[in-house]
Parts: structure tokens; sequence; C-alpha cells
């Protein structure tokens, strides 16, 4: 039974310290995204422009000016802060460490060498943060799939008569989580005093998404010139659905090549899994020497490797 449990949690390890590199390598290498994003992000607005964007971490979720200025640690504690706001950036730190600590304890206790028990630990470190990306992503999804008629319904309630505030008390009534809960926060924050600007600003920071931003800055530009602002936020919605169906086009066209590339991935696992099982003799000698260790955590790598590989390929952005 141990000489199964131990391969396996290496195997996990070494995957999850796998998607960690090529995370970390993405978020230091993608300079044209993060180019693309800083201009039509808000961070890249004065805050002294009239109508701009300003967007201030809260103290709770700061880290040392050394790690501040790191990207990965900025687009981690802006993720932090969405999905789960009550949570500082110390404390998730604390919570990555405490199962990094885990991982290498587990591993020690199995009698593994020093560089298992490293890799377990960095990939026992980096499950909560796949775990934070799997719910961000998921926020984002539903926050794209509601913005659309979100606009619409706003557009109407200009329309009417109504005020910019009233329809944003109005969209916290009848529109679905999350993009109702946002809206309620904005209009509670304006109720008590604060400015409605600075409330779609809080609101811009809390959902990182750049439609969002296209909305929020029309919003504080019609405000300081004047104009329709509900045949904005039409045109706005339009623009969205048009990018989400060529988007939807996209991952069609790409579908075949997507499924064949998981198929190559999975495709030495499995293998060497059933040779394994018809013939333990020959291929257990891989996890008898630490050669044999090696080669498998090389393989590992580079199939992760590859699946990232493929996934940027396929991966077009819209």
């Amino acid at each position: 039974m141990n000489q199964l449990l131990i391969p396996i949690l290496i195997a996990l390890a070494v995957a999850c310290l796998a998607w960690w590199v090529v995370w970390l390598f993405g978020s230091l290498t993608d300079s044209e995204q993060r180019k693309l994003h800083k201009r039509l992000s808000t961070d890249s607005i004065k805050s002294d422009t009239p109508g701009a964007l300003s967007i201030t971490l809260p103290d709770e979720v700061k880290m040392p000016e050394f790690l501040a200025r790191k990207p990965f640690i900025q687009t981690l504690a802006r993720r932090l802060l969405q999905v789960a706001p009550d949570v500082s950036l110390r404390k998730f730190v604390m919570i990555a460490a405490c199962c990094a600590l885990a991982g290498g304890v587990v591993a020690e206790a199995f009698g593994c060498g020093v560089v298992i028990i490293a890799c377990c630990a960095l990939g026992s470190g980096y499950l909560p943060v796949f775990l934070l990306n799997m719910r961000h992503a998921k926020r984002q999804k539903a926050v794209m799939m509601q913005l659309p008629e979100a606009l619409d319904f706003l557009a109407r309630v200009m329309r009417a008569g109504h005020s910019l505030s009233t329809g944003f008390q109005m969209m916290s009534e009848e529109l679905p989580a999350p993009l109702s809960t946002e809206f309620r926060k904005c209009y509670d924050q304006h109720s008590l005093g604060q400015a409605l600007e600075d409330g779609l600003r809080d609101m811009s920071q809390r959902i990182d998404s750049t439609d969002f931003h296209f909305f929020v800055t029309a919003v504080l530009i019609q405000r300081q010139t004047g104009g329709d602002l509900s045949q904005v936020l039409t045109n706005i919605s339009t623009m969205i659905r048009q990018r989400s169906r060529l988007a939807q086009q996209v991952v069609a066209k790409t579908a075949e090549g997507r499924f064949t590339g998981y198929i190559m991935v999975a495709f030495p696992a499995i293998m060497f899994g059933l040779c394994y099982f018809l013939n333990p003799d020959l291929y257990g000698l891989f996890f008898q020497s630490t050669t044999g260790w090696m080669l498998l955590a090389a393989a590992g790598v580079l199939q992760i490797l590859g699946l990232f590989m493929i996934k940027k390929i396929t991966t077009l952005t819209v």
C-alpha cells in the first residue's frame, strides 16, 4: 500500500509544482498581456484626471514594498480581494505556508529524499493559489455572462427617467449575484454619503474586468461631460455581446485541437499505469532508484509544460 501511496503523492506534488512554475513563468514573461491590461485597467489612469479611476488596495492586503512590486503578488492580492475579501493577503500567505509545511512533513514521514520533500512542499503550498484561481475564473465568467443584460437593464431604467443611483438600487434588487452584490455595495456607500464616482471606482476595483472598466469609465466621463448615458450603455452592451459571440466561435474552432492535446498529454500516463499493472516487476524499477524518480518527475514536468503550451496555442484573446 505504501509503495502505491508514495508515487501518487509525489505525482500530485510534481503536478502542483509544475503548475506553480508555469503560473510564475507566465506572470513574469507575459509582458504584452500586462501592457494591454495596464492600458485598459484603472491602474494606468491618474487620479487627478477628470473622471479617472484610482485603485488602491486596502491596508489589510498590502505586503512589504519589495514584494508589493512583484506582478504575481499584485495579481494574487487583487484576486483575493475579489473572491475572498474577508481574508487578508498575509493570512492567505500563512495558509499557503502551512500547506507547504504539511506537505513536507507528510513526505518526510514516508522517508522521501530532500528533492521529493521540496517538491511536495512547493506543490502543497501552491494548492491554495490553485483553488483561488479556480474561484476567480468562475466568478469572472459569471460576471461576463451577466454584464450585457445588466447594462441593458440600466439603460432602460435611465430612459424611464430614473437617476443613476436609483438604477443601481434597482439592479441590486433585480440582478443575480455576483453583480447584484457589487451594485448593492456601491449604492449603500452612496447612501451613506460617499460620492458615486468613488463608489464606482471601488466597484471597478472589486470587479477586475476589462468590459466592466469600459462601463465605469464611460459613466465617469459622462458625469463630467454630459450626454446620453443610456445610448452609451446600449453600445457597450452590444460590444460585449459581439466579443462574447466571437470568443465562443473561437472556442468552437479550437475544440478539436484542445481535445487532441489533452489526449496526447494523458496517453503516456495511462500507458505507464497499464504497463505497471501488467508487469509491476519491470516498471516498478522506476520507484526503487533515485534515477527512476528523477525520470518520472522530469516526465511529469514535461507533460505539464506540454499541456500549458497547448493551452497557450489554442487560447486566443478576443
